[in-house]
């Protein structure tokens, strides 16, 4: 019984971790773009936009949390609605696009902190808290690279 439940814990951690690297090739392609002759800005909104689902993705970690815990849940569950509304916030406001892109590496490094203190707190698998660490290390790295490219172009 224990050969099969550790191969589905392995099944789930590596289509966890297939789809969270599968979700920075949008990034890497914008990259990409940045160095053709194409509409920066236009680039830029749409990974903006996808990032910022991202974000909204986070708060989903945080109300099946909420679901799977019995006692805090209501912390969070009023977590899991906090990336919306950066999210929200970010749209709202008329900044500049590289600002915005400023604004989302915050918030993904914020929530990645918030994850340290609960992870341990709730005994989630390791292998969750280091996929989420190099993901977001990725992540920032690439959104750091978008904001030059578009800096430097402009």
């Amino acid at each position: 019984m224990k050969n099969i439940t550790t191969k589905q814990d392995n099944t789930t951690e590596n289509l966890a971790k297939i789809l969270g690297f599968s979700g920075l090739v949008p990034f890497i392609i914008a990259l990409i773009l940045f160095n053709l002759n194409i509409n920066k800005m236009q680039v830029l909104e749409i990974i903006l936009i996808y990032g910022y689902s991202i974000i909204a993705f986070l708060g989903g970690i945080y109300w099946g949390i909420g679901l799977n815990v019995r006692i805090g849940a209501k912390k969070y569950f009023f977590i899991s609605t906090l990336p919306t509304i950066f999210v929200l916030i970010g749209l709202l406001f008329s900044l500049s696009l590289i600002f915005k892109l400023i604004y989302l590496t915050f918030i993904l490094n914020l929530f990645l902190c918030l994850e340290f203190s609960f992870l341990q707190i709730l005994k989630l698998p390791k292998w969750f808290l280091l996929l989420r660490i190099k993901l977001n290390i990725f992540l920032t790295i690439l959104l750091i690279m978008i904001a030059l490219s578009v800096y430097l172009s402009v």
